[in-house]
């Protein structure tokens, strides 16, 4: 993968803008995809360790391990202005021995213009206990620091985060997606038929949950986060996507052998499941057989013969492009 990243601030098409993640800069810039050439309008030069990309509230925010503390970054898309910088320091809540260790692993959630979420963890990966070891929720206005009880409601933990998600429903209602489970579903299904059932794998939970922004900051907790699914080891899900006001995912069924779609309309709150195998391939096909309206040009400019490749991610899309540089 090109060390060049683009991350779209705008709806992907024959002009857009984006912003340019290289190693040691972050450049908002101009996108042609018809003459093939990319335009950077401001630049900061920083390291940065995690992002946030926020179309809505055209915010972009960063992390950045300096010593032992995390400096929190929130920038002004429109102005490409630096707001403000907070700092949360590490000697507060690890040990000398995790401080010693220079690798550590993190995830950065935008909340609001005000809040972010961010989950860390000092240790080594090891089987049978949470990934993560802390989550912040980081007032990025007071620099206000709180460090967030884990638990979810039905006896989950959210320190076994495996992806989030921020959802904008048409009735401006502003939620938060959350899923647990840090295993991928062939993995879960390969070691279905050996588990203890007294004493299952740590990972054979799986949770998906949904939670108002605005009262995951007020009540500065999980408690009232709504449960959509739960899976022990006899079950997976996959291929969560939303769109329109309705969350959809697959769950399969190992002890049956059995897929079923699932689709939550979260306006109305209408739950609506599916067995047909058909509507279930083409579901889990959708990404490998619907290309983009703009890839005739990324077919194209991925052939140029021009020096600086950029990896154009777009949501769950990847593709690979070659642009000129402009001034």
């Amino acid at each position: 993968m090109s060390n060049k990243q683009l991350i779209p601030t705008n709806q992907v098409k024959e002009e857009f803008e984006a912003i340019l993640l290289e190693h040691a800069s972050i450049a908002h810039c101009e996108i042609n995809l018809k003459n093939g050439t990319i335009k950077n309008n401001q630049r900061f030069d920083t390291h940065y360790d995690e992002f946030a990309l926020d179309t809505v509230n055209n915010e972009f925010c960063f992390s950045l391990k300096a010593n032992n503390s995390i400096n929190f970054h929130r920038i002004n898309l429109q102005t490409f202005s630096q707001i403000n910088a907070i700092t949360l320091d590490l000697n507060n809540y690890f040990s000398s021995e995790e401080l010693k260790e220079e690798s550590y692993y993190s995830k950065l959630i935008y909340l609001n213009h005000q809040y972010l979420l961010y989950f860390i963890t000092k240790r080594e990966m090891n089987y049978g206990r949470p990934f993560y070891q802390c989550i912040f929720l980081v007032n990025t206005s007071t620099g206000e620091i709180k460090r967030l009880n884990p638990y979810l409601p039905n006896g989950d933990n959210l320190l076994r985060l495996d992806t989030s998600k921020n959802i904008y429903l048409s009735n401006h209602s502003h939620l938060l997606l959350l899923k647990t489970g840090r295993i991928r579903p062939f993995e879960k299904q390969a070691m279905y038929n050996g588990v203890d059932i007294e004493n299952p794998y740590h990972d054979h939970l799986e949770s998906i949950y949904l939670m108002e922004v605005s009262t995951l900051i007020d009540q500065q907790n999980f408690n009232n986060a709504t449960l959509l699914s739960l899976l022990n080891y006899s079950g997976a899900s996959e291929n969560l996507r939303y769109e329109n006001n309705v969350l959809s995912y697959v769950v399969s069924d190992f002890t049956n052998n059995t897929k079923e779609l699932i689709k939550h309309d979260l306006l109305d709150e209408d739950v609506s499941k599916f067995q047909d195998d058909q509507l279930i391939r083409d579901y889990l096909n959708y990404d490998f057989e619907i290309l983009p309206n703009y890839y005739h040009y990324i077919s194209k400019l991925s052939k140029q013969e021009k020096s600086n490749t950029y990896n154009l991610i777009d949501d769950e899309l990847s593709f690979n492009l070659k642009l000129n540089e402009i001034s």
